[in-house]
C-alpha cells in the first residue's frame, strides 16, 4: 500500500463527511465552523475565548468572527470574566443551547454512520494511527 492512497483516503472521507453535514448545518442556518462551535459549547461553556479556539482547533481570528456571527444570531452571548478585566467569557443562550443540542443529534447520526460495521478495536488501532499522524503534522 502507497501512503498516497492513505492521503486520498483521508481527503476523500472529509470531503465525503462534509458533502453529507453541509445540507443539514445549512438548513440549520449555520455556516462552516459554526457547528463545531456549538458543539463544543454543548459539551461546556462559560469558557474564554482562547480555550474554545483549541478546544475547536481554530485561531482566534476567525473564531472571533464565528462568534460575532453566532451572537448577531443570539446563539451565545459574551460575558465578562471574573478574573480579568479585558477577557469574556462564551455562553450559549438558551436559543444557542437548542441549535447546538440540533447540531450534536446531527454529529452523533455522522458518527454511526462512520463508524458502522466497524469493531472497537478497529477504532483504537486507527485513532492510534491519526494521533501519530496529528503529532507527525504538529511538529512541522
Amino acid at each position: 500500500m502507497e501512503k498516497k492512497e492513505i492521503r486520498e483516503a483521508m481527503v476523500r472521507m472529509e470531503a465525503a463527511r462534509k458533502r453529507i453535514l453541509h445540507p443539514y448545518f445549512q438548513k440549520l442556518g449555520l455556516t462552516p465552523g459554526q457547528p463545531r462551535i456549538l458543539n463544543k459549547l454543548l459539551e461546556e461553556d462559560h469558557v474564554s475565548q482562547r480555550e474554545l479556539a483549541d478546544r475547536c482547533n481554530m485561531d482566534v481570528a476567525t473564531l472571533s468572527r464565528s462568534l460575532d456571527k453566532l451572537e448577531e444570531a443570539g446563539y451565545v452571548s459574551r460575558q465578562k470574566h471574573p478574573d480579568c478585566r479585558r477577557a469574556f467569557l462564551i455562553v450559549l443562550t438558551e436559543e444557542g443551547r437548542k441549535k447546538a443540542e440540533e447540531v450534536h443529534e446531527n454529529f452523533s447520526r455522522m458518527d454511526s454512520q462512520i463508524w458502522e460495521g466497524i469493531s472497537g478495536e478497529e477504532m483504537e488501532k486507527f485513532l492510534s494511527c491519526a494521533q501519530k499522524i496529528i503529532r507527525n503534522l504538529e511538529e512541522v
